[in-house]
């Protein structure tokens, strides 16, 4: 796989801020940088406007963008009413901040239902009313702002994610003719599921990769290599099945990242 193809995601680290990452980015000669809108890295409230101008110039000048939403107490799927509506609104302004950043792609979660609801049906379709909700909401703004939305499976956890298999990925693209796939390989391996058949079945509508290793307990983000995700597998998916979107390394180690870079370029 080529380096054009190639980015890396932001993350919170002490000694790291946006630019470190960017630099960090061209350093590497990569084609992309996703940078999550968390406050204390890409939230449109820490971004001034000379800071938005600079990150314009930064994908002008080759480094593609792309802004993955705020993770951090944003769900919209929450039981309560007033949080679901106010990580919606944390999400159009993600929407608005890649428009205004000349991001193309801003990848969102479909939300997760706390594990004490699971054992009621109508709770966990009442969630997929409200992704299918917020949804109808994001998309219109997406596509008036030139901006693709990029919808995550999510992994094991103590809640449950919406989406967690193709099936269930595919039954809300379905529902949704502009919204795009983004397949995050450590969150299925967490689930132990086959990353050439998930690719396979979401070929024509997927985006966006997320790449990086666990060993199947837990999403630990380790450099490839260092767990037991069948990181080779699915490249060569990929490669199979004519995918050119971007594969992002989310790797918060710096070292672990070259590392990553060095294995996938030598293979």
């Amino acid at each position: 796989m080529d380096r054009s193809q190639l980015g890396l995601a932001t993350f919170h680290r002490p000694g790291m801020d946006v630019w470190s990452w960017v630099e960090l980015a061209q350093e590497l000669a990569l084609g992309g940088i996703e940078l999550r809108a968390d406050p204390g890295i890409a939230h449109p409230d820490d971004l001034s406007s000379s800071d938005r101008k600079k990150l314009r110039e930064v994908g002008q000048s080759g480094l593609r963008l792309s802004l993955h939403m705020p993770i951090h107490g944003v769900n919209l799927v929450w039981p309560v009413r007033a949080v679901a509506a106010a990580s919606l609104g944390e999400l159009l302004r993600t929407v608005e901040l890649a428009a205004e950043i000349g991001a193309d792609v801003v990848v969102i979660h479909p939300g997760r239902l706390p594990e004490e609801y699971l054992p009621f049906p109508a709770w966990l379709e009442r969630s997929r009313d409200l992704l299918r909700f917020s949804l109808s909401v994001l998309l219109p703004q997406a596509e008036k702002l030139g901006v693709k939305l990029a919808l995550e499976n999510l992994g094991n956890g103590r809640d449950r994610g919406l989406v967690q298999n193709a099936q269930e990925h595919l039954a809300i693209l379905s529902e949704f003719p502009g919204l795009w796939a983004c397949f995050d390989l450590g969150h299925l391996h967490t689930l132990g599921g086959s990353p050439r058949e998930y690719i396979q079945a979401l070929s024509p509508r997927l985006l966006h990769v997320h790449l990086h290793d666990n060993r199947g307990d837990w999403d630990a983000h380790l450099p490839l290599g260092e767990g037991t995700a069948p990181w080779r597998e699915t490249l060569s998916a990929l490669l199979e099945n004519g995918f050119a979107g971007r594969v992002i390394l989310e790797i918060p180690d710096p070292e672990g990242l070259r590392q990553s870079l060095r294995r996938i370029l030598d293979q």
